[in-house]
């Protein structure tokens, strides 16, 4: 159990870069009677081509920006605006506390930033995600992101943001030379003497094992030539992931089963109330469903997309609120379909493969992600 505690935590950093987060509700309004927010505003110092590694058509990179908040201060809408979303796959904000902005300049020197598959890249592999929470995220059909009402994303005096940019060069064309300089847009009040809750995530990942379909063929239909070609186009840590999921999740880590449906099952630790869920898969995925305490007289429907659009991964506030307590069990299913990797227009063009677990945008994920309340310890 410790060894998978381990690789659990060490799975959290990558999986943020392919998750919305806890503050992802899709336009609720605040109270009429709620302070007045201030508007800050950051910008990426100057625009930035993106460039696929070893023939990849992925970028992720990373880049300082800061917002100079004044104050101990609460996020209650934020907005990624990218400047061509033709080219943004995604976007995270993760939080950089003073102690560790230095840190975050060393990487940025220069200003276009740094390469940073599998998380922010401040505090190391592990310490990223512990001293880098999630502040927001952007995918295809995400606009403005408002908290629900009575809810905030806490945001320290002397904090930046590492806007980490996931861009997509399939759709574009990895010879475009197109540019980007995105920013980013927080409203916020004042920390003290306010009642707002804090908003978190909770992640459920599962691994992809997609073989080539019936008559399709090619050196990377092998598993181990595909997760070789994963390790030069993103990162090393990439093919760890995928192994990392699949013992997580109770299949042989070495030699995994091809399916067309993904599942796994987590364990709640803490006592959590879902207020919003919200999927992500990439192009490959048709279907995703996160249930609660599977195949039990407690068993409820927390996430239900029955026809999965890439286009539209916004998250769905939930009408009643679910509870959960440590020791109860969410589950995640994803159903894939390998066939339209040689009927999308994006995927088409690309050698056939074996699709697993990936940051790339012609890998795949199956992610559901929870916006939840902890209660008090």
């Amino acid at each position: 159990m410790r060894a998978q505690n381990i690789v659990w935590k060490m799975l959290v950093t990558s999986l943020a870069v392919a998750t919305v987060t806890s503050t992802m509700v899709g336009g609720v309004a605040l109270a009429a009677s709620s302070p007045v927010a201030k508007t800050y505003t950051a910008t990426m110092s100057q625009p930035h081509t993106p460039k696929g590694l070893n023939g990849g058509t992925d970028d992720y990179h990373c880049f300082l920006v800061d917002p100079k908040v004044t104050e101990d201060s609460l996020i209650v809408s934020s907005q990624f605006v990218p400047q061509d979303p033709l080219i943004v796959h995604h976007a995270i904000l993760f939080q950089i506390d003073a102690a560790n902005v230095p840190e975050a300049q060393k990487l940025n020197a220069g200003g276009d930033g740094w390469t940073c598959f599998g998380g922010s890249g401040v505090g190391g592999n592990l310490g990223s995600f512990l001293t880098s929470p999630w502040l927001s995220s952007w995918a295809p059909g995400r606009g403005k992101d408002v908290m629900p009402k009575g809810f905030a994303t806490s945001f320290k005096k002397g904090s930046q943001i590492v806007l980490q940019v996931h861009y997509n060069l399939l759709a574009a064309g990895a010879d475009l030379g197109l540019k980007d300089q995105s920013k980013v847009i927080l409203n916020a009040i004042p920390a003290k003497g306010s009642n707002l809750k804090i908003l978190n995530s909770d992640l459920v990942a599962a691994p992809v094992e997609l073989a080539c379909p019936a008559g399709i063929s090619g050196p990377l239909c092998s598993r181990k030539a595909s997760l070789a070609d994963l390790a030069a186009r993103t990162s090393t840590q990439s093919a760890f992931e995928s192994t990392g999921l699949n013992l997580l999740c109770g299949q042989d880590p070495l030699n995994p089963k091809p399916s067309l449906t993904s599942t796994c099952d987590k364990k709640i630790t803490v006592n959590e109330t879902v207020i919003q869920a919200a999927p992500h898969m990439h192009l490959l995925g048709t279907a995703l469903k996160l249930i609660a305490n599977p195949g039990t007289p407690r068993e409820k429907v927390i996430l239900d997309r029955p026809s999965y659009n890439f286009d539209d991964q916004s998250a769905t506030v939930l009408k009643t609120q679910i509870q959960l307590k440590v020791g109860d069990t969410v589950r995640v299913i994803c159903t894939f379909n390998p066939k339209l990797r040689q009927q999308l227009p994006q995927l088409k063009k690309l050698p056939a493969k074996y699709v697993t677990w990936g940051e790339g945008s012609s890998d795949e994920m199956c992610l559901g992600v929870m916006g939840v309340s902890v209660a008090a310890r």
